[in-house]
């Protein structure tokens, strides 16, 4: 995100904005105030900018109450759960690290960045077209600006199994001849955009991590791949079919509208 990096009144934004998302959701709402260790308790401004009698009570594992039916409770990278329905994540000194967790959590109704940086949060805003304080909201950027990628990665997304990404051996061999196509009829890779895109489509990020490694080893090989190697599988015939690709309808991003950043 930008505007807002260790500005002394963020962590009161980032609450009013939990709170506009829970007056939305119209029932009771837990809000995770996520930090990386528990130590940023003390040893950095967030005691100061939530208060001591908040910082101690946080600091103990105890939830407090910020309005009546909206509790907030602390969370570290180590103790954020997994199952986190109705429940509003906080991210407080984001990063890309905190922030690939935050979009780990399929289930939450609201994410909210506070980076300690200025750009710390802008790919991850971007991807989810997310509001950033003080800026008029955007639509989710386009991560791949090559309809013939983007629809090439679609297809093989249907095919791969979500949860295990392309650790699975056929997987991968489907992921490295859809890749090797591209690379072969000249399409850039661009593993940070391919990394953020699979996220964008629901990926978990160390899937789509692996996945962005496997473009980046291609896109950097000396030669281009030789089509007459790739091994046949259903999806090949599909993704050669280049024209036929280009001219499909860009997918739309599912969950732009839970990612308001403060």
């Amino acid at each position: 995100m930008g505007g807002l990096p260790q500005d002394p009144d963020s962590l009161a934004y980032a609450f009013e904005y939990a709170k506009k998302i829970f007056e939305v959701h119209k029932k009771g709402a837990k809000v995770v105030l996520l930090v990386h260790t528990k130590a940023q308790m003390s040893s950095t401004s967030l005691a100061g900018h939530l208060g001591s009698p908040l910082a101690k009570t946080l600091s103990k594992g105890k939830t407090a109450q910020l309005q009546p039916g909206q509790h907030v409770q602390l969370q570290t990278l180590k103790t954020l759960g997994q199952m986190l329905s109705d429940t509003i994540v906080i991210g407080f000194y984001a990063d890309e690290q905190m922030l690939d967790l935050i979009d780990d959590r399929k289930s939450l109704i609201g994410a909210i960045a506070v980076p300690d940086l200025k750009g710390d949060a802008d790919v991850w805003a971007a991807r989810w077209g997310a509001i950033i304080h003080g800026e008029k909201k955007t639509s989710p950027a386009k991560l791949i600006e090559d309809q013939v990628v983007e629809n090439a990665l679609t297809q093989l997304f249907a095919m791969v199994n979500p949860s295990t990404g392309i650790t699975h051996p056929r997987d991968k061999e489907h992921a490295d001849n859809v890749l090797r196509i591209l690379r072969a009829k000249g399409h850039t890779l661009e593993a940070e955009a391919i990394r953020s895109f699979a996220i964008q489509k629901g990926r978990r990020s160390r899937n789509a991590a692996d996945l962005a490694k496997l473009a980046s080893k291609i896109a950097s090989l000396k030669n281009k791949p030789s089509l007459a190697k790739i091994v046949t599988t259903p999806l090949i015939p599909l993704v050669m079919q280049l024209d036929g690709l280009s001219r499909m309808p860009p997918a739309s991003s599912s969950r732009a509208a839970i990612h308001p950043v403060c």
